[in-house]
């Protein structure tokens, strides 16, 4: 009798404070909160049978619960609960089930269904008045990008991955490395760059050049939904490794790379051509017997099949030559094409953006006595590939030009920079060329007069100037900044590379392979050294190559992997290619 005489005493007081949900009984209300202390040793709950997570959509949940339920104000649940479900309904099963049924939820993320206004029998509120509800449709994968893919051999230096998931990550822990080359590898720390990209900071310290393997499990990251990132990574340590030798030795030439991935050495002091085919291993011979010429030809890839070759010099004559032929390198044949409208050699060639052809400047003729002399050009001219003929350009350069370099900016205009109209006398000027007005107008100084230099065009635009020979002895690598069209001495390099080869890495940075002391010494650097682009601005050293090398070339395939061909090694020619990089 004392308990009922209690709990009647419970109840009256709860019924004191108004009751904020519609129910018989309030959930928030002092009563029932002392009532179900009172009744039960276990808070009120109700819970998904299926752990609120499903792969795939969701369009229903049935909750028990560990009450019996009261009767509930389902057109209150369901208002509660529009604005993150659409037509959502509440239905009581039994006595201690709640069937909520709404529109398929397709997206992934967490859903917070509300359960405010669920009572027991007995007026308890729930323990928890949210369930959420995590749709996951996705196992989450990681791939790598913007990693180094030139590793540090020789010295034991910081380096950065970054990884980047499929989607967002609640934990991303260090990836556990196996493979040959993990014992070379010290993980240091991981940065989150945003919800899907990580960047996890590493060490090296490899004892050689030595191609190797590096695999990447990710057991330590998982989604918002707990799944275990699903698969694995491996990448190939190329490093530096020994390609197919050249049937002839090749110097002072430029390889080219087709649309199918195919490689071609041309010319360089040997009149032949030869190919190496996507996935082969040697490189076939495709024509012994091309027109005579000695050296300083000039080349262009036109539309990715068809190769132009134009002028050069015969070693028996010092007038450079107006023929010009057309290599195609599908079905290895050489066929004449139209003449320049003069001789020409050690000139500019560069594609325009509607795929004509610009010629620059260059030597017309020389005379190998002493002293050696020769006469530079100040003209240019347009090849039109649809009629096989050269149109002269009616306006001449702003100065007489041979051994400078030329390359297309963004815009279409072509920038020519350097070069010399006397051999000892490099020049500091630069100026452009506009195809729509077929004008040349003058451009930025040079901060270091440069002769027989290198240009290439980076990713973002911007003109590296580097591996200059007749300069002055000096170390200089200069940008030229497109958006503020100023010319600065973006660092020195460590030693100097005249006639090196410079390659974009998929992180940003520049690699420089080769290049000589002086042009006529054959004191080339066998150290391989990486410009740290855009980020430090400094030269760092990467190892050493097989053996010394200049006046070589070089190919950077889809993957990242870089081929070096060919060049001068201790004043000879040489037969040898080698393969430097990290494929994927």
């Amino acid at each position: 009798m004392n308990k009922l005489v209690y709990l009647s005493f419970l109840f009256s007081v709860g019924c004191m404070f108004p009751a904020e949900y519609r129910n018989i009984f309030d959930p928030k209300s002092t009563g029932s909160l002392l009532l179900g202390a009172f009744l039960y040793t276990t808070p009120f709950s109700c819970s998904d049978n299926t752990n609120t997570k499903a792969l795939g959509s969701v369009d229903q949940v049935i909750l028990q619960c560990n009450r019996e339920l009261a009767n509930l104000d389902t057109s209150y649940l369901a208002e509660a609960n529009q604005s993150v479900f659409s037509n959502i309904s509440f239905t009581k099963l039994d006595r201690d089930r709640l069937f909520v049924k709404f529109d398929p939820l397709t997206d992934d993320g967490q859903y917070d269904l509300k359960l405010s206004g669920v009572v027991s029998n007995s007026g308890e509120t729930l323990e928890n008045d949210k369930l959420s509800i995590i749709i996951d449709t996705k196992i989450p994968t990681v791939s790598l990008v913007g990693y180094i893919p030139i590793t540090d051999y020789t010295f034991f230096s910081p380096r950065y991955w970054d990884f980047v998931s499929s989607e967002p990550l609640e934990n991303f822990g260090p990836p556990i490395l196996s493979g040959p080359l993990a014992s070379s590898v010290v993980l240091r720390s991981v940065q989150k760059v945003n919800e899907t990209t990580y960047r996890v900071y590493f060490e090296t310290n490899f004892s050689s050049n030595n191609p190797g393997s590096l695999t990447f499990q990710f057991l330590n990251s998982k989604d918002n939904a707990s799944n275990i990132v699903s698969n694995s990574l491996t990448i190939q340590f190329i490093g530096l490794v020994p390609g197919p030798n050249l049937h002839f030795s090749r110097i002072e030439f430029e390889a080219f790379q087709n649309t199918n991935g195919d490689v071609i050495a041309i010319y360089g002091s040997s009149s032949t051509a030869e190919i190496l085919r996507k996935g082969a291993s040697d490189f076939i011979l495709t024509n012994p017997n091309l027109p005579p010429i000695a050296r300083g030809e000039r080349g262009v890839m036109l539309d990715g099949k068809n190769l132009l070759i134009t002028g050069g010099i015969q070693s028996a004559n010092a007038y450079a030559l107006t023929s010009s032929y057309l290599f195609d390198t599908d079905t290895a044949t050489f066929t004449p094409t139209g003449n320049m409208n003069g001789p020409r050699h050690l000139h500019n060639i560069v594609k325009l953006q509607d795929g004509k052809i610009l010629i620059l400047g260059g030597i017309r003729d020389f005379a190998p006595v002493t002293p050696t002399y020769y006469t530079s050009l100040n003209t240019a001219e347009v090849y039109d590939p649809t009629t096989g003929t050269f149109t002269e350009v009616s306006n001449r350069m702003m100065t007489s030009r041979s051994f400078s370099c030329s390359v297309l900016l963004d815009d279409g205009r072509v920038f020519i920079i350097g070069g010399t109209d006397g051999i000892f006398a490099p020049k500091d000027t630069t100026e452009f060329f506009d195809p729509n007005t077929q004008t040349f107008s003058w451009g930025p100084t040079l901060p270091v007069p440069v002769g027989a230099l290198k240009c290439m065009k980076l990713a973002d635009g911007n003109v590296l100037i580097y591996g200059a020979q007749l300069s002055n002895l000096n170390n200089s690598t200069m940008l030229y900044d497109y958006s503020r069209n100023q010319i600065f001495t973006i660092a020195n390099s460590k030693f100097r590379r005249e006639w090196s080869v410079a390659s974009e890495l998929p992180d940003g940075g520049i690699l420089f392979y080769g290049g000589a002391y002086r042009y006529t010494t054959s004191e080339p650097s066998r150290v391989i050294e990486k410009l740290d682009y855009a980020k430090s601005n400094n030269f760092f050293d990467m190892g050493m190559a097989r053996y010394s090398v200049s006046k070589h070339s070089g190919i950077k395939f889809s993957d990242g992997t870089l081929l070096f061909l060919g060049g001068e090694t201790g004043g000879v020619a040489n037969l040898g290619t080698d393969y430097y990089g990290l494929s994927n």
